[in-house]
């Protein structure tokens, strides 16, 4: 195991490099599966504008830690949510592009309309809506990862005074943290040494050389590195219950709802379970891919 997470630790950290040698990437087809391809639909191919007919659909990709969005052993980005959106592209007649980035530059480049989307094991909250648009695609929360023989249980943010934590740089973890510094204050605690990496890779590698007592971050994520680490490592607790994580586009996007039609088509006609089941995510499936579903539930 400790070779395959030196080699997806290695991809990680050449993205930044690959990012500055490259204004974008093109090889969207890529490690594409094509167990999953679709013809486009003539009815959603009515509603994309007249003006975005043809044109590439382009997807910031925020890589990280495994099965969310990441490169493999060939360099090739992918992930459950490359999956998706790329079908759902495929149904829309649209050729993609993925823009490989880091997380915390995912919605400021859509509040600049650098690009037409954005995915990185994004959670869907009411702030986030307020400055762009969601569609919900799986269900997750929060999950805490430790070696298995750390007798380290997190059953509030409490438990984490005094310990050093990593997750990504940008995430609602690293603002959870801070928020609960005052909380150790007041009970008298050391505060939560939260470190922040570019992805979860790195936030990962920091628990595994024990320079971090927690690896932090979304379920997805963490449930898929400790069954990779076969016994090394263990959950020891979670936080938040469980919400959506999305697609994010810019407020107000012509295409959010040609998207959200596009991937309620997969979760319809069967390929959004195929793509679910191959990475180990049946329990996080939705039936529905609602837009903006915090707001929708206030």
């Amino acid at each position: 195991m400790k070779m395959t997470f030196r080699l997806l630790l290695s991809a990680s950290l050449l993205v930044g490099a690959a990012t500055l040698a490259h204004a974008q990437d093109t090889t969207s087809q890529a490690g594409a599966d094509q167990a999953l391809a679709q013809q486009a639909d003539p009815a959603l191919v009515k509603m994309v504008p007249a003006d975005r007919k043809g044109k590439p659909f382009t997807v910031a990709v925020a890589l990280g830690s495994p099965p969310d969005d990441f490169r493999n052993d060939k360099g090739e980005i992918v992930g459950w949510e490359i999956d998706i959106v790329r079908a759902a592209t495929q149904s829309l007649g649209l050729p993609l592009e993925l823009r490989p980035t880091t997380f915390d530059t995912l919605i400021p480049g859509l509040q600049a309309k650098r690009f037409d989307a954005a995915v990185g094991q994004m959670g869907v909250t009411v702030v986030r809506e307020k400055v762009v648009d969601m569609i919900g695609t799986l269900l997750g929360n929060e999950l805490f990862a430790a070696y298995a023989d750390n007798p380290i249980q997190v059953k509030s943010l409490d438990d984490l005074c005094g310990l050093t934590v990593a997750t990504t740089r940008g995430s609602r973890e690293m603002v959870f943290a801070e928020e609960h510094q005052p909380k150790c204050a007041a009970a008298g605690k050391n505060p939560i040494n939260a470190l922040a990496f570019n992805d979860g890779n790195g936030a990962a590698e920091a628990m595994m050389s024990r320079r971090a007592d927690l690896f932090w971050l979304g379920s997805t994520a963490v449930s898929y590195f400790v069954a990779q680490t076969k016994g090394r490592t263990k959950i020891v607790g979670s936080y938040t219950d469980k919400s959506y994580l999305g697609v994010a586009l810019p407020k107000g996007s012509e295409m959010a709802a040609p998207l959200q039609a596009a991937i309620q088509h997969l979760i319809d006609n069967g390929t959004y379970g195929k793509i679910v089941a191959k990475w180990g995510l049946e329990d996080a499936a939705v039936k529905q891919a609602p837009l903006n579903p915090t707001t929708v539930e206030k």
